[in-house]
């Protein structure tokens, strides 16, 4: 039987998601007939799901699909997503596809608020090593520290590389690629990819398929947006996608990451963000996966025969 974990950070994050899960049906059916709106109870969607205790985590489950709020962040999400994984495992009803998702940024040019974004490529975006010699000068235009960290200099423009892929110049940035200790990538099954577009268009979003970048402070300037475009061409950021990832490879299970977005990337401005329109196709994106199961469907492994989709998830 397929079993999907999703992962999110926040709790606001996992409860758009089981609302999602539940669909209308549940919100008409917590409300007594007659009564206002008002009257329901704000936690509807959590008294119409069963609680999963994965460790010290609890989730909540409907049907093949567990929700699992893990924390913020890279090291809080691999965390979680490895307990729950392996609790899942030890009990003999493993896991079988592993959903990143909440909200993040849009890249301009790329996406939108309320866009949805699914990563063909998960990428680390500042893991990995500075390289060069401190420069005690003044620049001409001064770099934000992080701008510097991640391999850009005064200009803003991205250190040039060499034929081969590594640094050209003193203070590049060095993936973990360049250092020889594994990749800042991770790519999702691209047919994986192409189902979860395919569903989620069908909730009439705007659905964009691009490389999300997992990072450890988020963007607040103009100038680091810039880089990065320049440097990565992403999508969209977020904090957790390449934690979960990397946990989910460790137990052979794939991967992939949806990410609803709030804001645009770029100087950090909250009376701009929309956090209301991100939650919502948040919810949206996870009512289409359940109403449409076959998005929640690993790629078969080679020689394997594909699951067969009996209807929506229950």
């Amino acid at each position: 039987m397929s079993r999907t974990l999703i992962v999110t950070a926040v709790s606001a994050e996992a409860d758009a998601v089981c609302a999602g899960l539940m669909g209308s049906w549940s919100r008409s059916r917590s409300r007594p007939l007659g009564l206002p709106e008002i009257q329901a109870s704000p936690d509807w969607d959590r008294q119409l799901l069963t609680t999963s205790t994965l460790g010290p985590y609890v989730g909540r489950r409907r049907g093949p699909v567990t929700v699992l709020a893990a924390g913020t962040g890279g090291p809080a999400a691999a965390a979680g997503t490895a307990v729950a994984l392996a609790v899942a495992q030890a009990a003999g009803d493993p896991f079988t596809l592993v959903l990143s998702m909440g909200v993040g940024g849009g890249f301009r040019g790329w996406a939108e608020i309320g866009d949805l974004v699914v990563a063909q490529r998960m990428v680390a975006a500042d893991l990995g090593a500075e390289s060069g010699v401190d420069d005690v000068r003044e620049p001409a235009g001064r770099v934000h520290e992080m701008d510097r960290s991640l391999g850009f200099h005064s200009t803003g423009a991205p250190l040039p590389r060499t034929a081969s892929g590594g640094p050209a110049t003193d203070g590049a940035f060095l993936t973990l690629d360049d250092l020889g200790l594994g990749s800042s990538t991770i790519e999702p099954e691209a047919a994986l990819v192409e189902r979860l577009r395919t569903v989620l268009g069908l909730t009439g979003r705007r659905v964009v398929a691009g490389t999300v970048l997992s990072v450890a402070t988020v963007t607040g300037t103009e100038l680091r947006a810039a880089n990065l475009t320049a440097r990565l061409d992403p999508a969209a950021e977020a904090m957790e996608g390449y934690a979960v990832g990397v946990a989910a490879a460790r137990f052979g299970v794939p991967a992939a990451e949806i990410r609803a977005i709030s804001n645009t990337v770029g100087r950090r401005d909250k009376t701009t963000w929309n956090m209301p329109a991100a939650l919502a196709s948040l919810r949206t994106a996870a009512g289409a996966l359940v109403a449409h199961p076959d998005g929640l469907l690993a790629a078969p492994r080679t020689g394997e025969p594909a699951e067969q989709s009996t209807g929506p998830a229950s």
